[in-house]
């Protein structure tokens, strides 16, 4: 009977108890919820930085299209009818929500080709997140062609200035999305006084502080060496919002270009 006896001792020896079981089974689960948790984030980092580097890239295509378009943009003078009176209309809107003007560097063949009708608006996402920054871009049309178009009314102030009125922008089977995903957008303008020459450098009328400030110095200078002008704006301010994480999150990317053809 002791033989028999020693070999269920063994047998009893060689094996799990079930708190070994428990705790092992617990080790393990531990250990597959880091590693899952590890990878998640290493994921997750991953993604963010992709995202990161394709808004770079985006941003890196939109400023230099932009800066491209509008350091090129031509005074265009539209010959109208006011009241049965010929008048010279100058094509160019500048509005916070968008902008159009008449530039000879065209987008597609990315150099000079022409004169182009340009747009640039903020407009729903096709993809119905947020806003997205859309581009209109067709050769320039007959003057004829421009009114209903482009042009809806012609006024006269009392100073005899002429004021056009411009149609909406308007989103169209052709438009290029440029930046999708926005909160806002939001366009303004660098604009000299009608009846002042271009400011000397270090006046007030600065564009942004720091390094954006640059901008009006550049202006001024260009303005020194010349007397023509024109109702064009001296310089361009675009700011893109998105709004990242959270409802109340949001972060800013600004694009300050001159406007050589404003003084």
């Amino acid at each position: 009977m002791k033989p028999a006896r020693s070999t269920i001792c063994d047998r009893q020896e060689g094996g799990f108890t079930l708190m070994e079981l428990l705790v092992s089974i617990t080790l393990m689960g531990l250990v597959t919820v880091a590693i899952h948790s590890g990878f998640r984030l290493t994921l997750s980092s991953w993604e963010k930085s992709e995202k990161v580097l394709q808004r770079q890239r985006t941003l890196h295509f939109v400023l230099d299209l932009i800066s491209r378009q509008v350091s090129s943009i031509v005074p265009y003078y539209s010959r109208q009818q006011l009241e049965g009176t010929p008048v010279d209309v100058l094509l160019f809107q500048g509005t916070t929500q968008g902008i159009r003007f008449v530039s000879s560097f065209s987008s597609e063949g990315r150099s000079a080709d022409g004169l182009r009708l340009v747009e640039y608006f903020l407009a729903d996402s096709p993809d119905g997140d947020g806003k997205a920054l859309l581009a209109n871009e067709t050769p320039l049309l007959e003057n004829s062609e421009l009114v209903g178009k482009v042009f809806t009314s012609f006024s006269r102030t009392e100073d005899s200035y002429v004021v056009s009125e411009f149609g909406a922008f308007v989103s169209r089977p052709d438009s290029s999305v440029l930046v999708q995903g926005l909160a806002d957008a939001h366009f303004g303008f660098v604009k000299k006084d009608k009846d002042e020459d271009v400011p000397a450098p270090g006046a007030n009328n600065t564009l942004l502080a720091g390094r954006n400030g640059m901008l009006m110095a550049f202006l001024n200078r260009r303005g020194r060496g010349s007397n023509r002008r024109t109702q064009l704006p001296l310089g361009l301010e675009l700011k893109l919002t998105w709004r990242d994480t959270g409802f109340f999150q949001t972060q800013d990317f600004v694009i300050a270009v001159p406007i050589p053809a404003g003084v």
